[in-house]
């Protein structure tokens, strides 16, 4: 572990970019001979391709064990999972909110019709925080 400090998401991100970079040149083996400058942007098909981020993605994974892509997967999977829950609950949530409110308008409609010698003071929100 090291005692860098922790930074923002663009400068972690970054970090970490800069790591599977080089981590990913170690691996190429030697670096291929400069391009000509007008062939610079041209497409190569296959894995010649060094300039396609998504020819050497598909390289990656051609180069990586069975293991390792059911392991991503798996996480990927997961992960959309979390994300689908996390959804639905703010989704339940927005609902239940819904419903509170119709249920309050509709008693407060109630209550405005008879007349009350009690006063109601709604404690549920407060308009300042406490803080």
């Amino acid at each position: 572990m090291s005692k860098e400090p922790v930074g923002s998401l663009a400068e972690e991100a970054a970090r970490l970019f800069a790591v599977l970079q080089s981590a990913a040149d170690t691996h190429a083996g030697p670096a291929p001979a400069e391009p000509a400058p007008e062939q610079e942007h041209e497409h190569k098909a296959g894995p010649d391709c060094v300039w396609c981020p998504v020819c050497q993605l598909i390289n990656k994974v051609r180069n990586t064990s069975p293991e390792t892509i059911e392991q991503l997967s798996t996480a990927a999977a997961h992960v959309l999972g979390s994300v689908r829950t996390l959804l639905e609950s703010a989704a339940e949530v927005a609902r239940q909110k819904q419903e509170d409110a119709a249920s309050r308008s509709s008693k407060s409609e109630e209550e405005s019709a008879t007349p009350s010698k009690v006063d109601r003071i709604d404690v549920s929100e407060d308009p300042e925080p406490w803080d």
